[in-house]
């Protein structure tokens, strides 16, 4: 804590203003991403104060280097063990890309659903019209059928009627044998 508020102090002094925001830092210093900040700026002084320092108990550089490896080291460990936080427009934004994807592809299946769905309504009340339509068409052609029946039965009937009646007294006998025979199919065809 008081490494920060040095450390803030420092920035601040460097702008001759005293640190104003000391509540907001005693607010702030407990989340990791403070924490890590803080850390980093630790370590960048002591990686100052070993390049930096002329003179070092020794002056052999190959102790210098295992020096700042362990300053490294330290460094990359404390990185390892807590990685900091997203902030809050990263995390924004990796929501909303998450989101608008997520969107995307219910918003795409959604209307592809719709589409198959209407297609499928289309087809569905095509197949009823046109079923309908056979129907129709069925009906029309056994009206038909029936009326068409009737007549032939209609003119048939007049046909037998007028074989019927016919007067065969002014006839010569192949033509009264003729009506005759005539006149006896008409009988067994009503007979049947």
């Amino acid at each position: 804590r008081q490494t920060m508020h040095t450390f803030c102090s420092r920035k601040w002094m460097l702008k001759k203003r005293p640190f104003t925001l000391m509540h907001c830092y005693i607010e702030f210093e407990k989340y990791p991403k403070w924490q890590t900040r803080e850390l980093e700026t630790s370590l960048k002084k002591q990686k100052k104060t070993i390049d930096g320092s002329p003179g070092t108990a020794t002056n052999d550089p190959s102790d210098a280097s295992l020096v700042r490896t362990d300053a490294t080291s330290i460094h990359t460990d404390a990185l390892e063990h807590e990685k900091r936080p997203d902030g809050v427009k990263k995390d924004k934004r990796g929501k909303a890309d998450e989101n608008a994807c997520k969107l995307s592809l219910e918003t795409v299946w959604a209307a592809k659903q719709e589409k198959d769905e209407i297609k499928e309504a289309a087809r569905n009340a095509r197949y009823a019209q046109q079923f309908e339509l056979r129907k129709e068409e069925i009906a029309l052609r056994k009206k038909e059928d029936a009326r068409n029946e009737r007549e032939d039965a209609r003119r048939q009937f007049e046909l037998d009627e007028r074989v019927m009646l016919i007067d065969t007294s002014g006839m010569t006998d192949v033509q009264k044998q003729f009506y005759q025979a005539k006149q006896n199919e008409i009988l067994a065809r009503g007979l049947e």
